[in-house]
């Protein structure tokens, strides 16, 4: 009894590196591919909802562009100024949004690389006039933006 699993064993040992690998798998006319049988089915996905809720919602924005575009060739420019709001009496929610570009190194020896690359330019820009163009942010990893209440007056 031992015998004869001892040679099963030893046969299907025997067998494992003799299918072709990966490519001989995924090969359509392979002669590994031919010898598995396999049932693969094509299905049909079901339409998203998110792709109707998309598509019910474009014609309104644009038809929400068009008043807008409407509105502002007929009123006076201050009505649609965002930055000055000091006639608005409803609630208004400021929001500081800020870009960043995220890191594609995932190695340490990148990150080190790429440190001292922006310390020597830090060194040569150190006397350098500082402006919206020259000025350099720390990176914020993890900090989400902060919404802030700048006048909140309760109806009483």
């Amino acid at each position: 009894m031992a015998l004869k699993e001892g040679a099963a064993a030893s046969r299907e040992l025997l067998s494992v590196g003799s299918g072709g690998g990966i490519h001989d798998t995924l090969l359509i006319n392979s002669k590994h591919a031919s010898k598995k049988v396999t049932s693969l089915e094509t299905v049909r996905i079901p339409r998203s909802n998110i792709l109707d809720r998309v598509q019910s919602f474009l014609p309104q924005m644009a038809l929400a562009n068009n008043e807008l575009s409407r509105e502002m060739a007929t009123a006076p420019a201050h009505q649609f100024d965002i930055e000055n709001l000091d006639s608005c009496l409803e609630n208004i929610i400021e929001m500081n949004v800020a870009l960043v570009e995220l890191s594609g190194s995932d190695t340490e020896e990148e990150e080190i690389i790429s440190e001292d690359s922006s310390e020597s330019e830090e060194d040569s820009c150190a006397t350098d006039e500082v402006t919206i163009d020259t000025i350099k942010l720390p990176k914020q990893k993890g900090e989400k933006g902060k919404i802030e209440i700048l006048d909140s007056k309760v109806n009483e």
